[in-house]
């Protein structure tokens, strides 16, 4: 796993990078904001509870690609949630535990080759191995969605996101950003990875 490189200026994660490259990624930059706001859109409407209802616990995390909002977690889809989001922020909301289950199966090895292997949570079940952490809605949009822009509602999980994002862009030989409250990833399909982390304000 290489050294995470923390920059000032949102402009130096691409310092040193040749300019047509620079300016796809600052393009992806900008979008991946754009999702990261309507990330926090459909999380705040799902849990306030004054759109919808029942509301959706303040412990999920929303990700966001072109017209595709993911909730975390398996199983807990609510009819009424997607109606609402989608007549609200025309978003399709979304998960697939099969889908995201087979895509880690099939690729297993090559994750392996850049150094990732899904991380396991006590309360997995036995048989299914990392079946948790696979349900962050950072990685199922990346499967469901795959895109080189994503927003989330929440910091991206470190522990086993990053190493994912980490591989998965040399994976695909594709530069890939992640655009959280906390700041902007750039995962470059080269093994660096950079983070401009936005200063909090009071």
């Amino acid at each position: 796993m290489p050294d995470l490189e923390v920059v000032a200026k949102i402009e130096d994660l691409v310092k040193n990078t040749e300019p047509t490259i620079a300016t796809e990624i600052m393009a992806y930059v900008k979008v991946a904001q754009d999702y990261q706001k309507k990330a926090e859109k459909v999380y705040e409407i799902l849990t306030s509870g004054k759109l919808v209802k029942p509301k959706m616990s303040s412990r999920k995390t929303i990700a966001v690609s072109e017209n595709t909002a993911i909730v975390s977690g398996w199983d807990s889809l609510n009819l009424k949630w997607q109606k609402t989001i989608a007549e609200q922020l025309h978003l399709s909301l979304k998960q697939d535990e099969s889908q995201v289950k087979e895509f880690y199966q099939a690729h297993q090895t090559e994750f392996a080759q850049y150094g990732y292997q899904t991380r396991t949570w006590e309360l997995d079940p036995e048989e299914e191995p990392g079946k948790h952490y696979r349900s962050h809605a950072e990685k199922q949009i990346s499967v469901i969605k795959p895109s080189p822009a994503i927003g989330i509602s929440r910091a991206m999980c470190e522990e086993d996101c990053y190493p994912y994002f980490h591989a998965l862009a040399q994976m695909r030989k594709q530069n890939l950003v992640v655009a959280d409250p906390e700041g902007v990833w750039v995962f470059y399909n080269n093994d660096r990875v950079k983070l401009f982390r936005r200063i909090k304000t009071t």
